[in-house]
């Protein structure tokens, strides 16, 4: 099998807002191939619009999703049109807008606005010209750009324009004059074994601040792609070309060694606390500097996002074989590799997707297969920076229970119970029914911290399951005794209420911390008494039949499939009965 290095075509090495058009000729097939030209590409493309993306109602957006990036579309809906679309990196996500208002009916474009208060703002239009365009287009063309020219702002227009300006072209190039606009680009952007033409154009009003204009090999379609940098500045958190990750390294870690330092520890000091607090903290600062030696805190630079796991080295490797056979013009030679990427490509997914599925046949997994098939995997949980500062975030979060609370009339200090639940309670309830939660034995610690899952979250102490595990003979009896502790008390620790706060956009809009809910990342160590105190509180519930028997959430043995057969049972009952 024929593989080559994976392509880093370092083409736009100016800082600045980078943008690019292809001619792509029916998206939802190349979503790949645009994947790992915008995933790899180095600095990252800003705006990528795509011409003759075929796309129309039924073809989603999840269906077209890239990470890291969100999207504009103007579909195809009348006769002459085939689609536009635009690829926005989410690093200025917060700065763009879109212009409807400058599109026209008539012209096949989408319009984008680049506002940042430390640069001009700057209009970005992606047109498509029908090769069987009447002269009624220039009109239309011209009728749009003043418009836009009348706004006085910079412009930056690139497009699929089907006039061939490697050929003298004298009434267009009037056209475009006279709203002041240049032509930039002047190498072939469409070859073939029979033709060299320039029908892929970047216009704009100020030559001065556009730089790095390209046109690289990239076969993805019968079109090269134009590429250009526009001198502005962008926000702080724009990329880098690369994130930060923090993990423990086990690196140097040596199992038995780890555990003769447990072993040595003195937790026996956690016994000489009564509050539940102090001991816990004690337990802490015993058991940190013995995880911090063995799997110290490591940062990580990623230096690209995440490419589909399908996406092997062998495919991108056979994609770059097909962009070199493309410059070289062997146009035999290119097609054969092209469909070869194409085949490549259906087998590398079906091989990935057979054994997702075969490896682990639960449920979990199959419609992890099923989303990662249709696209939908974690859409509203990708790598987006939200352009709001943790502070605002940490804000809204922690007033946000004090908000609730206010608008319904009560707080902690005058909670009332309702009426309804007095009387639900008074009559399922004798007069000594008190509930207590037991002490915990060893045994019930040992099993929690046991069955935990080794791919599950770790709080903000980055204490991870398969260390408690290794340590559990060590430290399930200090631990047992602070549970316990904070039973008798009735406190719990200060420091397993300290969660890290992760916050997930429930729509597009990412400018209001109102759009994202909050999940709560807390230590495993609250886990145990947690889930102890859960099992016995669900039992009293039980045993005394407080919970209504319409609730399906929360409830072992419950689901939405029960809460479903209980009311088709009602409708149904209800339909005999002619009610």
């Amino acid at each position: 099998m024929m593989t080559s290095p994976s392509p880093k075509f370092h083409l736009l090495s100016e800082s600045g807002l980078r943008v690019g058009h292809l001619n792509v000729y029916h998206l939802l097939n190349k979503v790949p191939d645009i994947s790992s030209f915008l995933n790899i590409e180095h600095p990252c493309i800003h705006l990528l619009g795509l011409s003759e993306t075929r796309l129309d109602y039924r073809m989603s957006d999840e269906s077209i999703e890239i990470p890291q990036y969100f999207t504009f579309r103007r579909d195809a809906v009348k006769q002459g049109e085939t689609g536009l679309a635009i690829y926005i990196h989410s690093s200025i996500q917060s700065i763009t807008t879109r212009r409807s208002d400058l599109e026209s009916q008539s012209v096949e474009s989408l319009w984008v606005e680049i506002s940042h208060s430390k640069s001009p703002s700057l209009l970005v239009g992606f047109i498509y010209r029908n090769p069987t365009a009447t002269y009624a287009w220039y009109d239309e063309f011209l009728v749009m750009l003043d418009k836009v020219a009348d706004s006085k702002k910079n412009i930056l227009l690139l497009g699929d324009f089907n006039i061939d300006l490697s050929k003298s072209h004298s009434a267009w190039e009037s056209t475009y004059s006279l709203v002041g606009l240049h032509q930039l680009v002047n190498k072939p952007t469409r070859v073939t074994s029979t033709t060299d033409t320039l029908i892929d154009h970047i216009y704009t009003n100020r030559q001065d601040l556009l730089h790095n204009v390209s046109v690289p090999n990239i076969g993805i379609s019968d079109h090269y792609p134009v590429l250009c940098t526009w001198s502005m500045k962008l926000p702080r958190h724009a990329p880098k070309g690369h994130t930060t990750i923090q993990y423990r390294t086990f690196k140097r870690f040596n199992k038995d060694i780890f555990l003769f330092d447990i072993s040595c520890a003195p937790f026996s000091n956690v016994y000489s606390f009564n509050d539940p607090d102090d001991a816990m903290l004690a337990w802490y600062n015993i058991f940190m500097p013995i995880i911090d030696k063995h799997a110290p805190l490591r940062k990580k630079r990623v230096k690209h996002p995440k490419l589909p796991p399908w996406l092997t080295k062998d495919v991108i490797g056979a994609m770059a074989i097909r962009d070199r056979l493309k410059k070289e013009k062997k146009f035999d030679d290119f097609k054969k590799q092209r469909n070869r990427v194409k085949s490549l490509v259906r087998s590398a997914k079906k091989a990935y997707f057979d054994r997702l599925v075969e490896t682990d046949k639960s449920t979990s997994m199959i419609w992890k297969a099923i989303n990662e098939i249709t696209n939908k995997s974690n859409r509203k949980t990708d790598n987006t920076t939200p352009p709001i500062s943790p502070n605002v975030f940490n804000t809204h979060f922690l007033t946000l229970a004090e908000t609730l609370a206010q608008s319904s009339g009560c707080t902690t200090d005058n909670f009332v119970c309702s009426t309804l639940l007095s009387n639900l309670c008074g009559k399922k309830l004798k007069p000594d029914d008190n509930f207590s939660i037991p002490p915990m034995t060893v045994l019930d610690v040992g099993k929690c911290i046991s069955m935990m899952a080794n791919n599950k979250s770790t709080g903000r102490d980055n204490i991870s399951p398969c260390l408690l595990k290794l340590a559990l003979p060590y430290i399930v009896e200090p631990l047992t005794y602070i549970y316990n502790l904070s039973i008798q008390k009735n406190v719990f620790p200060t420091v397993l209420k300290k969660a890290k706060v992760i916050p997930l956009p429930k729509v597009k809009d990412l400018s209001e911390p109102n759009n994202f809910r909050p999940i709560s990342i807390l230590p495993l160590l609250s886990k145990p008494i947690e889930r102890h105190v859960h099992k016995h509180l669900l039992k009293f519930f039980n045993e005394r039949d407080l919970l209504s028997h319409s609730q399906s959430g929360f409830r072992p043995k419950h689901s939405c499939h029960t809460a479903l057969t209980k009311l088709f049972d009602n409708w149904l009952t209800a339909i005999n009965n002619s009610e």
